[in-house]
């Protein structure tokens, strides 16, 4: 099947094989020594059995009546993906985890797998429901960055971009095995130069605030997430230029979990306003456009980007060129 072009979406044909998820959620799976054939060792329990051959370590596994197909994880284990009642669900056996004659050994499942789709040569990624972490393959490497906000979105939504347009992950229709993307909007290219619009959002204390509300201020915008290293480990360094130099500071995390980041800001004291990506309607599915976190966006008093990156170390530096400091009392 070839991709169809609608009017103002897509329609991606959805490939066969279910996969595990691009960030897995595994919980343990206890397995209790069991009887096997002559020459093999079998574990089983909750419906699932592994057996491993002795002469050559190769491991097998079953869940209920079906046989698993499984996939080398390297020189870890395998890994496969079954299906429990009507829904898929991944699993994944570490060899060091099969100690020979154990009477118990552990075994890790999902709670879900994920479906394929192929959207103008990219990779698309869902969970079955569409209801999960949406991701696509924007710069054509073949897989889904998940510590790219461009192209794994933690948060349900979000657009995608390639060849100059914008996509949303609209339906899935599992008759006709397509998963439908619809257009969007592509937003603000977040580069040196352009004037972001004017928008409200919501500080931590429950304030409505404005962008234009910054004054003759510089102002920074920190996208980041709490589990992002690079972005927590920058904050003593954000903390003290702010109180060296005229900027205001605005973070946008990319947290599905408001309370992961509230944790963290507040673990570091950070007192500047925080947002989630989610809650800004104008910020503008920023998804599209930042690939990595962190990413910086400087702006003056205009709202106008004087300029962008992802290292701290060249944000102070330029901080420390064009942003006045602040005069002494």
């Amino acid at each position: 099947m070839q991709l169809i072009l609608l009017a103002q979406g897509l329609e991606c044909p959805i490939e066969a094989e279910f996969r595990l998820p691009p960030v897995p959620d595994y919980r343990s799976v206890e397995l209790s020594k069991k009887a096997a054939p002559k020459g093999f060792e079998a574990w089983g329990g909750d419906s699932v059995e592994v057996t491993r051959r002795l002469a050559d370590g190769a491991v097998g596994l079953k869940v209920g009546s079906q046989g698993v197909l499984l996939k080398p994880m390297g020189i870890l284990g395998v890994e496969g993906v079954a299906k429990v009642g009507s829904k898929p669900v991944g699993f994944r056996i570490y060899r060091a985890a099969l100690g020979y004659g154990a009477a118990k050994v552990s075994i890790q499942k999902t709670s879900g797998a994920y479906a394929a789709a192929r959207c103008g040569g990219r990779l698309a990624l869902f969970d079955v429901d569409l209801k999960g972490p949406v991701g696509v393959d924007t710069n054509g490497d073949g897989k889904v960055d998940v510590n790219s906000p461009a192209e794994y979105a933690r948060v349900r939504g979000g657009a995608f971009e390639w060849d100059g347009r914008a996509f949303v992950f609209d339906r899935v229709d599992w008759k006709r095995r397509v998963l439908v993307m619809r257009e969007a909007a592509l937003g603000p290219k977040f580069v040196e130069g352009e004037v972001l619009t004017d928008f409200a959002y919501v500080d931590r204390l429950k304030e409505t605030r404005r962008l234009s509300g910054h004054g003759s201020s510089y102002t920074l915008i920190d996208f980041w997430a709490s589990w992002c290293g690079p972005c927590i480990g920058a904050f003593p360094q954000l903390k003290a230029i702010v109180e060296t130099h005229d900027l205001k500071v605005l973070g946008v995390n990319g947290d599905e979990d408001a309370g992961a980041a509230s944790r963290v800001l507040a673990q570091f004291e950070v007192l500047w306003p925080d947002v989630q990506s989610t809650e800004p309607g104008v910020l503008f599915d920023y998804r599209t456009r930042v690939g990595l976190y962190p990413t910086y966006l400087l702006l003056d008093a205009s709202r106008k980007i004087v300029f962008r990156t992802e290292s701290t170390i060249e944000l102070i530096e330029e901080i420390r060129r064009v942003v006045p400091t602040k005069k002494a009392r």
